[in-house]
């Protein structure tokens, strides 16, 4: 018998079926990976298991019990962990503060337990990872790998069996990915089962036991990880076989477009100009900066914000609600806005993008993470402006859109348009941008020529420890 069993799990949304009879074991003191295109019912799936959503149909057992939680309390109170892809913290407070808050709301005997215990146990788990967090310090006063480890302390402090990992390295540098992972497999060799959601396979070929992709809702394939290559698990993912990586050729046409905003570094028009940097490096202040010279020069931009969540999904807001609030200009006459063409700019964007389920009347804040993401990229580029911000625009999308953003931008920037790329992920700085800089504490260093650094010195760029 399985340790987690799902059995014929199904869960919908109106007449959205995120998943469909879903039947699947998971073995105890494994690392399970969970695959597949954004829509795939990945999170869904792990939100049943967590307690965040009920499912529709079907059941599910844990050591052979049954198990129907009612909320994440009761996804606690089995031992089971989650680690959200976006951090769920408190950031005017304490590191140590955000630490008792979750205990207070988690920890039955919570009361009871001295304040002094609860940091000497969080020190101890601390030195036991090797890790360094200044638990004195505000939340927004620490690094994006920082923050990681408060999360991952708060879930230790239940002492849990189960781990969701959902995401978990889309925000760190090299080093620190590698970090998580061994952290992810000294947790099994504690006799932890891990269940790890991710887009990176090839983090998953170096730490999962099992795959399990999902294609649609639907179950594809469980297989042991050593049976697949990484190239059977994306063809598998998104039922064709991928397209070969395309490294952009240079396209700057060396005509100045504006200077890097407190720097002398020029910017070149026709140009994709990479930003590469763990986050909390001064990425905000330069996005607000950028935004600041565009609106001084009159430049049409276009915004794929850092955190979609805050930023660009607002809750109650359908998909023309959110088409109307980023171009309200150009869909009204006279000052009252035309519906019919907000709506026929909304279907354009959802078929060019292929947004899932395709309803323009949804709610974006209930389409999967990736559909969010791909929804707020076309939004953005669909006027062509003469500058694009693109703040981790492939962030927890899928590898078919990941070749289909990646292509968007080389194209947009043939009609003489710039894009400053900003993002973590050091593989799509290089293959993506025509020259790059690296900003480390508010510091720019370059710029560079794809060829010019090695993903470690990269790497080290970025934790200055090259400076």
């Amino acid at each position: 018998m399985s340790f987690i069993e799902f059995k014929d799990i199904s869960k919908n949304y109106g007449d959205c079926v995120s998943c469909q009879g879903i039947s699947l074991g998971i073995q105890k003191n494994t690392v399970h990976a969970f695959v597949g295109e954004n829509g795939a019912g990945k999170s869904t799936l792990m939100n049943i298991l967590g307690g965040l959503t009920p499912a529709s149909s079907g059941k599910m057992q844990i050591a052979g019990q049954n198990y129907q939680p009612a909320s994440a309390l009761d996804a606690y109170s089995k031992k089971i962990a989650y680690i959200h892809q976006h951090f769920v913290l408190a950031k005017q407070l304490t590191a140590f503060e955000n630490i008792l808050l979750s205990c207070s709301a988690h920890l039955k005997s919570y009361k009871k337990i001295p304040e002094s215990e609860i940091l000497n146990t969080t020190n101890a788990l601390l030195q036991k990872f090797n890790w360094t967090v200044q638990l004195d310090k505000q939340v927004h006063e620490l690094s994006v790998g920082e923050q990681q480890r408060i999360e991952i302390l708060k879930a230790l402090l239940i002492e849990p069996d189960i781990f969701i990992f959902d995401e978990p390295t889309a925000v760190l540098s090299p080093q620190e990915s590698h970090d998580l992972l061994d952290f992810i497999l000294k947790l099994k060799s504690e006799g932890k089962t891990i269940l790890l959601i991710s887009h990176k396979l090839n983090e998953i070929k170096k730490v999962a036991d099992t795959i399990t992709v999902l294609r649609q809702g639907q179950l594809i394939l469980t297989k042991p990880c050593i049976d697949l290559s990484i190239d059977a698990i994306a063809e598998t993912m998104i039922g064709r076989k991928p397209a070969s990586k395309k490294v952009h050729t240079e396209s700057g046409s060396k005509n100045n477009f504006m200077l890097l905003p407190n720097s002398k570094i020029q910017v070149y028009k026709s140009e994709i100009f990479g930003i590469a940097g763990i986050e909390g490096n001064g990425q905000t202040a330069l996005i607000e900066n950028l935004i600041t010279e565009f609106k001084t020069l009159k430049i049409n931009y276009g915004d794929i914000t850092e955190d979609r969540l805050p930023l660009s999904v607002f809750t109650n807001l359908n998909l023309v609600d959110h088409v109307i609030l980023k171009h309200k200009n150009k869909i009204s006459k006279r000052g009252f806005i035309h519906f019919a063409a907000a709506k026929k700019m909304t279907l354009e964007i959802i078929n060019k993008w292929d947004v899932r389920p395709g309803n323009a009347s949804q709610k974006l804040s209930e389409l999967s993470g990736g559909n969010q993401q791909k929804f707020i990229v076309g939004r953005e580029l669909i006027d062509s402006p003469k500058a694009l911000i693109a703040a981790h625009p492939t962030r927890g999308v899928d590898l078919g859109a990941q070749e289909l953003i990646h292509d968007s931008l080389r194209d947009y920037t043939k009609n003489n348009n710039t894009v400053f790329l900003i993002s973590a992920d050091l593989e799509e700085v290089i293959n993506v941008s025509d020259r790059y800089v690296i900003i480390y504490k508010n510091q720019f260093h370059g710029p560079f020529k794809r060829n010019d650094l090695t993903e470690l010195q990269m790497g080290q760029y970025m934790t200055g420890i090259h400076i």
